[in-house]
């Protein structure tokens, strides 16, 4: 067997010159597997095709297979288990199967958002150990509201959006309601396309948001027509409106902008947009708003619940589920999901509690599982308020995907009682299905189109903060630092491993966006006192970073000693500062070799002061490193008032590496 070696050159200034730093030396062997012959290769789709013929499955392949090959391909064939078979197939390509029946495996690639039931009853199993009453999921909850809105970065485009009043088109009566289309400019150029159907009594209405799924035709086919006039001539305000790439909306940005990250948020900030206008018309019951969508409008629905207590009660149709975020990025490419350290659209719209919530489910799609699964959990956290009375599910076990008229029946019973609609006025026979023309704002083919219209999807680009995205995807790293620092401890406690995670996380974070917001510039420059040579930029964010709170500090260390062992929580500063006490502590051993057990008492002394006082600090280079010269000083500082001399140990210290290198240069030449 042949290896081949990677070599690394040894930085060896000692491990107190220069950067004082003594670098991590590796060495990595890895086997040329080319050594096996074949290897036993064959092409995936050849051994898919083998597994499905050995286990008598169909096998329908969704991912492609074209020039991938499976190393060992037989070996990894299972004899007594087709789904063992494929995961250790599959996952060398980051692919995976689900199960259709017992006879069928559909294989598909990694998909983030979509897991299986038993992902989410795990989930759901785990969440609740999080909170055991009010209280506490009340400081869960308050956490999750405002990680959403970050991570959706909700608040940067509500910034940006421009106070306008809507193009609105001529009123159309019809039979106990009216519908009036609006173009409302969001963004500066940017408008979202919609209509309002309005009842034709008299007073204060309720107003039901219904942001569009991702149905055929969108908002314009006969279902969603038929729910929102029926709503309306009940007594409620309906606002219909498109997805953003959809509709009208792809006249501006076309339909390739929708399978992006920016339409969640352009969604979302449309729903809260709309509703801001429409709490301007006098004909508006503000103490009854609502929001009712199916499939992506149910997703939309559970995120506008989450973020804006304007809503009094809300109606998640065929789209809720603990396992499924949404199979579009329009509603799952933005990280919400990443909230409170991992959450999902149960928990979120758990959030709403205890306010009135009906979900509509049927058999025939991801929500099957809700009458068993998210139900109940629903359930548990209504009950923590005493409001079981304001939580339901209408489950149609025999129905699939859509929006029919048991799903109509079900939202319209539910805001009949909600917000006391007329009954007597549900009646879909008398709703007028309009041509899809009808419904547009902007002329049949766009002519009418405003002229600061955005016409291609860059220009909104354009208006989105890449640094709050860039700050989005540092806490997503900061979270998997601060769980493998958890892992580590292996404390197999759940409620514990919560808590530790929590109190690191939330410091790390502080951590962060101290040192982002307190750049070194922020410090004049000067002369360091001690040296009387210039600060330079690494001192200068020592001493910005140095004025935070001291409660970032505090906070970390009583938290963590709350639940860890001393040891464990020497543990978690190691890995703070990667090691660098014991680091250190070995390089004083090295060029102290006669030290006594007090000179090694005061060494560790300084070095755990280091340690933890440098794990507030950001940059392992930098300031971190700066930390521990301080301390490092101190050390040398102390040899040289108690009878030793640190140059001349370090100078014996060097001349003895130089040595051993040359005699090992030595004996390899003479081997030569």
């Amino acid at each position: 067997m042949k290896f081949f070696i990677i070599n690394c050159r040894t930085f060896f200034k000692s491990p107190f010159g220069g950067f004082r730093g003594l670098f991590l030396l590796f060495v990595a062997a890895t086997c040329n597997a080319q050594s096996y012959e074949t290897q036993f290769t064959k092409p995936l789709g050849q051994v898919l095709q083998e597994i499905g013929i050995r286990f008598n499955v169909k096998l329908k392949c969704e991912a492609d297979t074209v020039g991938k090959v499976v190393s060992f391909a037989d070996f990894r064939i299972r004899p007594y288990s087709v789904e063992e078979s494929l995961t250790n197939v599959l996952s060398l390509f980051d692919y995976k199967f689900a199960k259709q029946d017992d006879k069928t495996y559909k294989i598909k690639v990694y998909e983030y958002p979509r897991r299986t039931p038993e992902d989410g009853a795990k989930l759901l199993a785990y969440l609740n150990t999080l909170y055991k009453d009010s209280a506490s999921w009340n400081l869960r909850r308050a956490t999750l509201k405002k990680e959403v809105r970050e991570r959706l970065q909700i608040d940067s485009a509500l910034a940006k959006c421009v106070q306008s009043k809507p193009i609105l088109s001529k009123i159309r009566k019809f039979d106990g309601y009216t519908v009036q289309n609006f173009a409302l400019e969001t963004m500066p150029g940017l408008y979202v396309n919609g209509s309002v159907y309005t009842p034709l009594s008299k007073g204060k209405h309720a107003l039901i948001l219904c942001p569009n799924g991702h149905w055929g035709g969108g908002r314009y086919n006969s279902d969603e027509q038929t729910r929102f006039a029926t709503l309306a001539r009940m007594g409620a305000v309906c606002v219909s409106y498109d997805l953003f790439g959809w509709g009208e909306s792809a006249l501006q940005v076309t339909m390739t902008a929708h399978r992006t990250s920016i339409a969640h948020i352009i969604q979302i900030m449309n729903g809260i947009t709309i509703l801001d206008y429409m709490l301007t018309r006098k004909d508006i019951d503000p103490k009854r708003v609502g929001a009712n969508g199916g499939s992506g409008g149910g997703s939309q629905v559970v995120l506008l619940a989450t973020i804006d207590d304007r809503f009094a009660a809300v109606c998640p149709t065929v789209s809720l589920a603990s396992h499924f975020d949404g199979g579009c990025p329009c509603e799952s490419g933005m990280p919400v999901q990443l909230a409170g350290g991992g959450t999902c659209n149960a928990e979120l719209l758990a959030t709403f509690a205890p306010k009135p919530v009906s979900v509509v489910s049927d058999g025939g799609d991801w929500t099957a599982s809700v009458p068993e699964l998210e139900y109940p959990y629903l359930q548990r956290i209504y009950g923590f308020y005493g409001a079981l009375k304001n939580i339901s599910n209408i489950h149609l076990a025999n129905e699939k995907h859509d929006f029919g008229v048991n799903k109509r029946k079900a939202v319209y019973d539910f805001f009949i009682n909600t917000f006391t609609l007329n009954a007597q006025m549900l009646d879909e026979s008398k709703v007028t299905i309009e041509p899809e023309k009808a419904m547009y704002s902007f002329g049949d083919n766009g002519e009418k189109m405003p002229a600061n219209a955005i016409r291609e999807f860059k220009q909104v680009e354009r208006m989105f903060d890449k640094k709050a995205d860039a700050k989005i995807h540092s806490d997503i790293d900061l979270e998997k630092r601060a769980q493998s620092y958890v892992d580590s401890l292996k404390l197999n406690d759940k409620e514990k491993e919560t808590r530790v995670y929590a109190v690191i996380r939330t410091h790390m974070r502080a951590v962060r966006d101290w040192h982002n917001e307190h750049p070194y510039t922020t410090v004049p420059a000067g002369i360091n006192p001690r040296t009387g040579e210039k600060l330079t930029d690494v001192h200068r964010d020592v001493i910005a970073c140095s004025a935070k709170p001291k409660s970032v500090h505090e906070n970390l260390m009583t938290g963590l000693r709350k639940d860890l062992t001393e040891q464990q929580l020497e543990t978690i500063l190691d890995l703070y500062t990667i090691g660098k006490y014991h680091f250190t502590l070995k390089g004083f051993k090295a060029i102290v070799p006669d030290m006594t057990e007090k000179e090694e008492a005061y060494v560790i002394s300084q070095l755990r002061l280091a340690r933890e006082q440098a794990v507030d600090y950001k940059t392992m280079k930098g300031e971190i490193s700066a930390i521990f010269e301080i301390y490092k000083d101190n050390v040398e500082r102390y040899f040289n008032e108690n009878g030793r001399n640190w140059r001349t140990m370090y100078k014996t210290y060097t001349n003895k590496l130089k040595a051993e290198k040359e005699a090992k240069n030595k004996t390899e030449t003479e081997k030569k």
